[in-house]
């Protein structure tokens, strides 16, 4: 099986993935993931993990009483998901693919899907968005995050790496992959493309204070999208 490119940059840092949850932002950014499954996520659904990485979202999903579908595209990565969630026993299975690509599950399968920082490195974002909106339930839940256009994090890295890059060293390498991003005002009709409707949208960055968020974008979009119901 092909790996998208995408899938085969997260493939050659999977044995040093974990670490970065040391650092302050990796922290922060779990943190507000954490705060939503709270609110969320009820036991007995069934979540997809679309681009599960070492397993520590799955993780805190299962530990809220979910059972959980962990996907990545990255072999390395699903297979340190499958030594993290070991102990998780029938509560959690493992599915290797493209993200773009669900057909291995039936439509309405899901009642939420978790797709965290993913979406920026497939190469038709929309093509993702649909499929996410076909296997998830009505009334099912999707928590998303996104980079934000003109991100001040993102674009200070954009113009650093090339100068850093005449010194020899390639840094922030994953914009040769991390493309899509989007304006806070354009998430409401992107995610209606696919039926379903925004409940809840902040904004992450390692860096910038939340009140500041207004005026300095922050590096990535959470979003809350609900499909919805069948009349």
């Amino acid at each position: 099986m092909k790996i998208p490119g995408g899938a085969a940059f997260h493939d050659s840092i999977a044995d040093v993935w974990d670490s970065r949850y040391e650092r302050v932002g990796f922290k922060k950014r779990l943190r507000s993931f954490v705060s939503l499954f709270d609110q969320f996520v009820e036991p007995g659904q069934i979540w997809l993990d679309l681009g599960c990485g070492s397993g520590v979202l799955s993780s805190e999903l299962i530990k809220r009483g979910a059972q959980v579908v962990a996907f990545d595209g990255s072999p390395s990565m699903l297979a340190a998901a499958k030594r993290a969630l070991c102990d998780y026993g029938n509560v959690v299975s493992f599915q290797q693919g493209d993200a773009q690509n669900l057909s291995w599950s039936g439509s309405c399968a899901f009642d939420g899907v978790l797709c965290s920082s993913v979406v920026e490195y497939v190469e038709d974002p929309y093509e993702l968005i649909r499929e996410v909106g076909r296997v998830l339930k009505d009334d099912g839940l999707l928590i998303i995050s996104i980079p934000t256009k003109k991100s001040l994090i993102r674009s200070v890295q954009k113009l650093l790496r090339p100068v850093i890059r005449i010194f020899g060293t390639d840094k922030y390498s994953y914009f040769d992959f991390s493309r899509f991003e989007i304006d806070s005002s354009a998430v409401t009709d992107w995610l209606k493309k696919v039926n379903l409707q925004l409940e809840h949208i902040s904004g992450f960055d390692p860096l910038i204070p939340k009140n500041f968020h207004p005026i300095l974008p922050p590096a990535l979009l959470i979003c809350i999208g609900r499909k919805f119901k069948k009349a």
